[in-house]
């Protein structure tokens, strides 16, 4: 088995990206490694297993899902995080917003959830405690919630850009000397989100997957147990700080229109 990954990771390097070696001052050499991908793909194939599971547990049964499961069983553990995440998100985004994006905004909580998680489990590596795969996360939450702000709002999404005072309306440029303070201000703000979402998230499921696994090594009993604890609450903590900037972010890209 390690020949065989061996094998495939140096396939893959050469024929997708070639041959990569460079050092970056701050996270060091960054040899080419499958390793976070093998991560995100258990990861996957778990949670489909767990919405299969819940979709024959609870929307199968004569109940059909109104009422919740009284065994505390993965459906019912899956069914409590996808609540608590409405909910958090209904308080920011409203009920009828979070309802048309749960979809979108559990399916990103569960992902980090479960792959923050993996990295308590003993022989197993989150995906997130690379930059890579945060990066990613964190470029298709900028996409979508500027895509979304532009066919929700049209040019009054991009007219936050040119400051408070202006409007695409007749006479809307009161200042115009503030264009060319506050454009140069809002890109730099938009582009340093998805950089503060993925170094976030990388800087503390990293540190806490090093914690971990030092003290396994140094005393392999009972010691490690307060620190695995501790490493719950990072997950739980780091999921929803990603999650609920997420949806800030989708709060904000959607009631432009409003102000306008």
């Amino acid at each position: 088995m390690p020949e065989f990954w061996a094998r495939l990771t140096n396939q893959a390097e050469q024929s997708v990206f070639g041959i990569r070696r460079w050092e970056w001052m701050m996270f060091g050499d960054t040899h080419y490694s499958l390793i976070h991908v093998a991560a995100a793909v258990i990861t996957v194939v778990f949670l489909i297993i767990a919405a299969l599971r819940w979709r024959q547990d609870v929307l199968g049964n004569k109940t059909e899902g109104v009422v919740p499961p009284r065994e505390w069983r993965l459906p019912a553990m899956l069914n409590g995080f996808v609540n608590a995440t409405f909910n958090m998100s209904a308080d920011v985004l409203g009920e009828e917003d979070t309802k048309r994006w749960l979809p979108f905004i559990g399916t990103l909580a569960l992902f980090i959830f479960i792959c923050n998680i993996q990295g308590l489990v003993p022989g197993l590596l989150p995906a997130t405690d690379t930059l890579k795969t945060n990066l990613a996360l964190a470029v298709m939450v900028f996409v979508i919630y500027n895509v979304v702000g532009v066919y929700t709002n049209g040019l009054h999404y991009l007219a936050h850009f040119l400051g408070p005072s202006f409007s695409f309306k007749p006479g809307g440029l009161k200042f115009p000397w503030l264009f060319w303070l506050m454009l140069p201000i809002e890109i730099v703000s938009h582009i340093a989100r998805p950089v503060s979402l993925s170094l976030r998230l990388m800087g503390n499921m990293l540190a806490d997957h090093k914690v971990v696994g030092a003290v396994l090594v140094l005393v392999p009993l009972l010691v490690p147990v307060p620190f695995m604890l501790l490493g719950v609450m990072v997950a739980i903590i780091q999921t929803v700080v990603f999650t609920l900037l997420t949806v800030i972010y989708l709060s904000l890209a959607l009631e432009h229109a409003e102000e306008h």
